[in-house]
């Protein structure tokens, strides 16, 4: 569940925002018991400041919000893990997908570089948030912003439909010089930024883009990061 979202649409506080996040990360991380003292005291507050957060969530109490929040963290997981690759890439290389969630677990002490242009940067700025929500540093900046920083061995993954984009080609040599493990996603497998990458996972979509024509690349690759989300917590549950 997305924690900030949840803040969001019930204006919580910045307590009430603590506990929930302490909820969240024991029901992701697969503890079979919460205890409401525990929750309270790791998230220094009361047991009353917890039971009142969830009838503002509109619980009937916290056994209810713990049993309903529990509910939605499986059922989104499911719904992950059921996902038909086949239908969003060209090839599914499950071997590419499980070496670039073990990348950015490897790569989460350092800043993780998203990079697109134009309709891309939606899908940048939708996995540099998905990404915070389970601890994990993005940067989804402009690429002259990249281009200055990273001076770390790191990760750098670009969203490019065309793959031939000349800043991006700029930006994956840059990332290449710094050591960083690069990683692209496109429409294009054999085009500069395929060709460059360590690895390249390839969206299918259609023919050349047009104003009146539907164009599926942003939004198979935004189902494709949640597939690749759901990959990272079961990793993050292992580790715990």
């Amino acid at each position: 569940m997305n924690l900030i979202d949840l803040s969001k649409r019930y204006l919580l506080n910045e307590t009430e925002h603590r506990v929930l996040e302490r909820i969240l990360d024991a029901i992701e991380h697969g503890d079979t018991k919460i205890n409401i003292r525990s929750v309270a005291q790791q998230s220094y507050v009361s047991t009353t400041t917890v039971i009142k957060l969830s009838k503002k969530l509109g619980y009937q109490g916290y056994s209810d919000m713990i049993y309903s929040l529990r509910r939605h963290v499986d059922e989104e997981r499911d719904a992950a893990a059921g996902i038909d690759l086949s239908s969003i890439l060209e090839t599914v290389d499950q071997a590419c997908i499980d070496a670039f969630a073990d990348e950015i677990l490897r790569c989460r002490e350092n800043c993780i570089f998203i990079v697109g242009l134009g309709f891309s940067t939606i899908a940048s700025s939708y996995f540099m948030r998905r990404l915070a929500t389970l601890g994990i540093l993005a940067y989804d900046g402009a690429p002259v912003d990249m281009m200055r920083g990273g001076d770390k061995p790191s990760l750098t993954l670009i969203l490019s439909r065309s793959g031939e984009t000349r800043d991006l080609v700029d930006v994956a040599a840059h990332a290449q010089s710094l050591h960083h493990k690069l990683y692209t996603i496109t429409a294009h497998g054999e085009s500069t930024l395929g060709r460059m990458s360590d690895k390249c996972l390839v969206i299918r979509t259609g023919g050349p883009v047009a104003y009146n024509v539907p164009d599926f690349f942003i939004g198979r690759t935004i189902i494709l990061f949640e597939y690749i989300l759901s990959r990272l917590v079961n990793r993050l549950q292992q580790e715990n």
